[in-house]
């Protein structure tokens, strides 16, 4: 693992487990914030996602303060200060500053998808417990070291996938496990198709956003506002398009519910149709596969596929879970998430002796937050923990690996490498990075 540029980070081994400057509050056993202490916070990206972790952060978590903010956009910078009073928090435009910093504990980011990897191997090399947006990383290789920074340098990643913190799901969760529909032999998630589009034109970036930070580890590339805020969820090297997107929401869930965490296919085949107009590129639709034969299993990505369009039904995705037994569709991921035909499902109660799951207090993305803190202190396993992000990333990425290389991959999940295909290792394996900005 590369070290850090920063000659403050080349000096911060004793830093990190413990903070070099015992702040006021009192400190847990080993530098970690204890069961009673208030957690300091570094909010990192200020866009949608990291917006609502910075306010329910501040409004609602009464154990956690934010301290500073960061994005490399100065409007959103200042939008976000403007929340808060006079001096109540820094702010930056380089998120390496937060991570110097050895009154803060944790950090949040809410930043695009390609800065994954990169900053949260650096805040847990500086001793900083994470919560990172999903999808956890772009490659394989970025969510292998992510896991190991994680393991190496013991702290508490929480990934942003709060579909096992919804309303229903872990009673659909327990209603699968516990044999209800039997063995799950296929699943069929669907969702409707990718935009096609995007008419930006290279130009100067503008004067508040500080375009070769945004970039990091991307190549190098002139400004289109079709890249960035939002929309570069529509290119393969920074979004990867809704199967990487609310996928790592749907296959969350479904991984959680079939107990795939520690586990990955062993072929994986994706086929798509390609944009044929606008700067947008990734497929329109989409049809991917993955094989589980270890487990007796099939999983099916479908954009647009069958759509159940029940009553019943919330939200326009989601999976169909086929067993011995019977059916059972459960839409959405990382909303919604209802059950039919069987609607026993959504208040299911293990019986004594069967298989229970964790259940949060709060629901969805303020249930995720509220593990987290609790973890933070408690130092126990998150509920959606890197190891898990990690898995269900790299189903997404795999798949857009098979549609790019135009070929199915075997995969070999225990050592996640492709079997007798170098070039398609190079493809899903390579540390992508730019100058400082390396895992």
């Amino acid at each position: 693992m590369n070290k850090l540029s920063r000659r403050s980070f080349l000096a911060a081994g004793a830093a990190m487990t413990a903070p070099l400057i015992v702040p006021s509050r009192v400190l847990g056993r080993g530098g970690n914030p204890g069961p009673n202490d208030q957690i300091t916070i570094g909010c990192i990206g200020l866009g949608g996602m990291g917006n609502s972790h910075r306010s329910w952060l501040t409004n609602e978590a009464e154990d956690a303060r934010v301290v500073a903010l960061c994005d490399v956009d100065a409007e959103r910078l200042q939008a976000g200060a403007e929340w808060y009073d006079e001096g109540e928090v820094d702010t930056y435009t380089d998120y390496r500053r937060i991570l110097d910093r050895d009154d803060i504990d944790a950090v949040v980011f809410g930043t695009p998808d390609h800065w994954h990897a990169v900053q949260t191997v650096h805040a847990c090399q500086a001793g900083k417990d994470v919560y990172v947006e999903k999808p956890a990383s772009n490659t394989v290789a970025e969510g292998q070291a992510m896991v190991a920074a994680t393991r190496r340098h013991n702290r508490i990643v929480q990934v942003g996938s709060q579909g096992r913190n919804l309303n229903y799901f872990p009673s659909i969760c327990e209603f699968i496990r516990n044999g209800e529909l039997g063995a799950i032999q296929e699943v069929d998630c669907w969702h409707y198709p990718n935009p096609e589009g995007g008419d930006g034109v290279d130009q100067a970036p503008p004067d508040h956003l500080d375009w070769d930070m945004w970039l990091g580890p991307a190549r190098w590339r002139p400004y289109n506002p079709d890249y960035c805020h939002g929309t570069f969820r529509w290119f393969l090297e920074f979004g990867g398009g809704n199967i990487r997107d609310r996928g790592a929401h749907v296959l969350n869930v479904l991984s959680w519910f079939l107990e795939l965490d520690d586990t990955g296919p062993t072929k994986v085949t994706a086929t798509g149709r390609a944009p044929r107009h606008g700067n947008y590129n990734n497929p329109i639709t989409m049809v991917a596969t993955w094989e589980f034969p270890h487990r007796d299993l099939v999983v099916h990505w479908r954009q647009p596929g069958f759509d159940p369009e029940s009553p019943e039904q919330e939200r326009g995705y989601g999976g169909i879970y086929h067993g011995t037994k019977g059916s059972l569709a459960v839409d959405g991921g990382d909303i919604g998430g209802r059950a039919w035909p069987l609607r026993e499902a959504e208040d299911y109660e293990a019986p004594p002796g069967g298989k229970t799951v964790q259940r949060t207090e709060l629901s969805g993305a303020s249930g995720n937050r509220r593990n987290w803190l609790d973890c933070i202190k408690s130092r126990e396993e998150p509920i959606m923990p890197i190891e898990a992000g990690h898995r269900i990333a790299s189903m997404c990425n795999l798949a857009n690996a098979a549609y790019q290389l135009g070929r199915p991959l075997e995969w070999d999940p225990e050592n996640e490498r492709v079997v007798g295909d170098e070039e398609a290792n190079r493809f899903v394996l390579h540390e992508p990075g730019r100058g400082p900005w390396h895992v």
